[in-house]
């Protein structure tokens, strides 16, 4: 019975000890394929094919299978796994514990993955980013648009087009950030907000534009 209870209060400690992001959110199956759209286009022509094969592999397990961005694995059995899912069903079949350790580290150096908190017996927790929240993605993507030869007809473009072509230009300009506390946001969670209000004579323009935050966003409508 004491075991028990030593085990119960282990993994209470471990669960307590996990981080908590404020302000995070899961991502819903609906922003998947956009999500996905942008790591073929944005992510993969930065990576090698280990580099790669390594981040579908953690992105599978993070933010497609569980709608969160953070997802534990150690280096051990990454080395059977990603083999497993990328490349081949036979289970002798393994990457060198040097070529994992390597490959973790050039996804972090790009800023694809983040290590949050300190490994424990169960691996090392990561958070898996996505193109807008990696800085090499965002200039890769502006030079591609910039090279990129208009469309010979171009297309009817609706209000709603127009407010969304808006949006991610102010969230562009701000590279994703909350211009009031600097955390590092997506498409899908940020949000904008005017630098002067309506009420005192400011615009809808996007000069008046900022990228906020929700929490941001909320704290200054209360």
């Amino acid at each position: 019975m004491n075991q028990r209870i030593e085990k119960i209060r282990q993994l209470l400690n471990e669960l307590e000890a996990e981080p908590q992001v404020s302000g995070d959110r899961g991502f819903s199956a609906f922003e998947l394929p956009q999500i996905i759209q942008e790591i073929v286009d944005d992510l993969q022509p930065l990576l090698t094919p280990y580099d790669a094969a390594f981040y579908w592999f953690l992105f599978r397990h993070s933010i497609a299978q569980e709608g969160s961005p953070f997802v534990r694995v150690s280096t051990r059995s990454l080395q059977r796994a990603v083999v497993r899912s990328s490349y081949s069903q036979a289970e002798e079949n393994t990457i060198s514990l040097g070529k994992v350790q390597e490959t973790l580290r050039a996804l972090e150096n790009i800023g694809a993955i983040r290590k949050e908190g300190e490994p424990n017996r169960h691996g090392t927790q990561y958070r898996v980013l996505i193109p807008d929240e990696i800085s090499a993605c965002r200039t890769f993507r502006a030079e591609r648009a910039a090279s990129e030869p208009p469309l010979m007809f171009p297309e009817t473009r609706s209000k709603e087009h127009a407010m969304r072509d808006l949006r991610t230009r102010v969230f562009e300009r701000d590279e994703y950030k909350c211009r009031s506390c600097g955390k590092q946001l997506t498409r899908f969670t940020a949000s904008l907000d005017d630098a002067k209000p309506v009420a005192d004579g400011g615009d809808d323009g996007e000069g008046n534009l900022l990228t906020v935050c929700v929490d941001c966003s909320s704290h200054k409508r209360r």
